[in-house]
């Protein structure tokens, strides 16, 4: 295909427009051959750690994943982000908000960011998420995935990501709350984020422990309060 690199190396090689180019190939042309080899390629060759990041609306996804692509770029790490956005059930459209909160200078080849909407998917990613992910962990150290707020079905970032970092804000819920979500089946670490509040970010994280000390076979994930301002 024209513009669409002809093998791993070239992807690896040719930069963020490349890269940005095949994302959009397999979105209008998913069925191509030379496409399908290409992700075969990448699969077989994975580079990075997929994180995902998951949580409700508003717990300060963004800001945390502005304060990470700091602190890894910081470290020599290059970075990309998917971003998946929930899409309108009646225009079938999506803000992509999530982009506009992320600050990437576009002239450092070692951050990419890319936004998806999620149309009609449930389970919290894109259809284009999971051969994204496969594409971006051959090319980059860290992938971070960006997903719709979680609930009681959107965990399937628990099948792509090598580790699940779920967010919880304070005031967000008790014990009980966070059961009944389907919380305390998808994480293998915690964050109760706005943690410059104070008191109550030590009571949305105390309510955090005695839900996976309840609805929890085994180790409980490790929860911890962080807070992107103050880093």
């Amino acid at each position: 295909m024209k513009g669409i690199p002809a093998d791993l190396h070239a992807l690896r090689t040719r930069g963020k427009p490349a890269l940005a180019r095949t994302l959009t190939a397999l979105e209008t042309h998913a069925g191509e051959p030379a496409l399908a080899e290409l992700l075969d390629a990448a699969f077989a060759e994975p580079k990075g750690i997929v994180l995902g990041l998951t949580g409700p609306p508003g717990v300060g996804k963004s800001t945390l994943t502005n304060a990470l692509i700091a602190r890894l770029r910081a470290f020599g790490r290059s970075v990309g982000v998917i971003a998946v956005d929930p899409s309108s059930r009646r225009t079938r459209g999506a803000l992509l908000g999530d982009r506009t909160r992320i600050e990437t200078d576009p002239e450092d080849s070692g951050v990419f960011v890319r936004s998806m909407a999620a149309r009609e998917r449930l389970g919290g990613l894109a259809e284009l998420s999971y051969p994204a992910i496969v594409l971006m962990r051959a090319v980059f150290d860290w992938v971070v995935v960006e997903t719709v707020g979680v609930g009681q079905s959107e965990t399937d970032v628990r099948d792509v990501a090598d580790l699940v970092v779920f967010c919880a804000q304070p005031g967000s819920g008790d014990a009980l709350q966070f059961m009944k979500a389907g919380v305390t089946e998808v994480p293998d670490l915690v964050l109760v984020t706005k943690g410059d509040l104070g008191a109550p970010a030590r009571r949305a994280a105390a309510d955090l422990k005695g839900a996976f000390s309840l609805g929890t076979e085994g180790d409980a994930p490790e929860v911890i309060i962080v807070s992107s301002q103050t880093g």
